[in-house]
This record gives structure tokens, C-alpha cells and sequence, in this order.
């Protein structure tokens, strides 16, 4: 697995970063906040996070360049 840190600091980018990752349907993701891991295609699943835990966006393997684009603006350093 490869992991990326990602800051969320409220609903409404949570939000856009489900939409980011949505643009990337065939990329195994999961979302791991504390012990609760969810699907990260799943918008019920992103819900569940909580904002103010650290967050990690978990991958079956490392990402391609455009992944990585996408999701720098939420990563804390990039992938």
C-alpha cells in the first residue's frame, strides 16, 4: 500500500476532494482515519471521517503523475 497525509479542514473540502477522486474510478483508494478506513470512492464512507484526526489517503500502489496533481492540493507534502 502507499500512503499519502491529506489535511481536510471542513465538509465543504471534503467534499471537493471526493469529487477529485472521483475523477479516478478504476484507482483502488481507501481512506484511513484512526481506526476507521472507508472506501474513498464511497461518499456515506467520507461522512464518516472526522476532519480534525489525521487523515491518510491509502492507494494499492503509487500514483500516476495526474493522481498526483490532483490530490496536491490536499496532500501535506506531495505524493
Amino acid at each position: 500500500m502507499f500512503s499519502v497525509p491529506v489535511s481536510i479542514k471542513d465538509k465543504k473540502e471534503m467534499i471537493d476532494m471526493f469529487e477529485t477522486l472521483a475523477h479516478f474510478p478504476d484507482t483502488v483508494m481507501m481512506l484511513r482515519n484512526g481506526d476507521n478506513t472507508v472506501d474513498a470512492h464511497s461518499l456515506m464512507g467520507f461522512f464518516t471521517i472526522d476532519e480534525k484526526m489525521p487523515i491518510e489517503l491509502l492507494l494499492e500502489s503509487e500514483p500516476d503523475d495526474n493522481l498526483k496533481q490532483a490530490i496536491s492540493k490536499f496532500a501535506f507534502v506531495n505524493a
